[in-house]
């Protein structure tokens, strides 16, 4: 089991230098799959890398443990508050899908999924849809919102093992229950502020579900556009700027997240090492 992050923390307060890296890339890999899913990867870049910074210049002087987490997502949410806190769709090219639209992605695999899944699917990630509606929707597949998340993993394996999407986070048998509200997350449904803050600070101590949120992140804003609807809006065009290069190096300084970001992410991964280690 990963030694938590208020540990890494002590130790880190207590002079060790590989604890603060540790930490340090767990914040950068945690606040990446926060904006990624909220605002997509082009979007969220530039809140990203200030809520980055942010953190960078205000760790040192933190002392209490007990007020880490709440201090850490309270940067990021004002970040992204101030950009707009999130989309409510988008096509969003990036390196994972090899600069393909991931709303094109998404039409070619609903031709591969039930019926019923694409439904599912199409009205939960539509935040106007009436609950009431989607929960009795749910019923025949297994209840809601268990049948949510699992149509939604139905379909990464769709773009895993039938388009050659290079997802990893999938599960192979059937998803864990504590898992249930991902996708009310991504299609920003749940119920209350509250709930949501809790399950985003939660997310920081599952850096597996961080990495589920990340590389879904592209489709998951398509979903949000209606990117499985019968006639979806066209894949918005994205200019040169907004896309990821291929060619981008492999060492992401051990981050355990899709080379998403790109070089800005990078960069500032590595100066949090640096504070880190200059730290103590």
């Amino acid at each position: 089991m990963a030694e938590s992050t208020q540990k890494l923390f002590k130790r880190w307060r207590a002079g060790d230098q590989q604890a603060g890296a540790t930490m340090a890339q767990r914040f950068s890999d945690w606040y990446y799959a926060v904006a990624a899913s909220r605002l997509g990867d082009r979007d969220g870049r530039a809140p990203l890398d200030r809520a980055c910074r942010r953190f960078s210049e205000g760790i040192t002087s933190l002392q209490d443990v007990d007020t880490l987490v709440a201090w850490a997502h309270e940067i990021i949410v004002e970040e992204l508050a101030a950009a707009g806190g999130r989309l409510s769709g988008g096509d969003q090219p990036n390196a994972l899908t090899r600069n393909q639209s991931p709303t094109a992605l998404l039409q070619k695999a609903r031709e591969r999924l039930e019926e019923s899944q694409v439904r599912l699917l199409v009205h939960a990630y539509d935040a106007g849809y009436p609950l009431d509606d989607l929960k009795r929707e749910s019923e025949s597949a297994g209840g809601y919102p268990l049948a949510v998340l699992e149509a939604r993993y139905a379909l990464k394996r769709v773009l895993r093992d039938e388009l050659g999407v290079k997802l990893t986070e999938v599960p192979d048998g059937r998803p864990r229950l504590d898992l249930a509200p991902l996708p009310l997350y991504e299609a920003g449904r749940m119920s209350s502020v509250a709930e949501e803050t809790a399950f985003e600070q939660w997310m920081l101590s599952e850096m597996a579900l961080c990495k589920d949120l990340a590389e879904f992140a592209a489709f998951a804003l398509a979903l949000r556009g209606g990117a499985l609807a019968g006639s979806p809006v066209a894949p918005t065009t994205t200019s040169s700027e907004g896309e990821v290069s291929l060619d981008i190096p492999e060492d992401t300084g051990g981050s355990r997240l899709p080379l998403l970001a790109g070089v800005v992410v990078v960069v500032v991964v590595l100066a949090l090492a640096a504070v880190f280690l200059m730290g103590g």
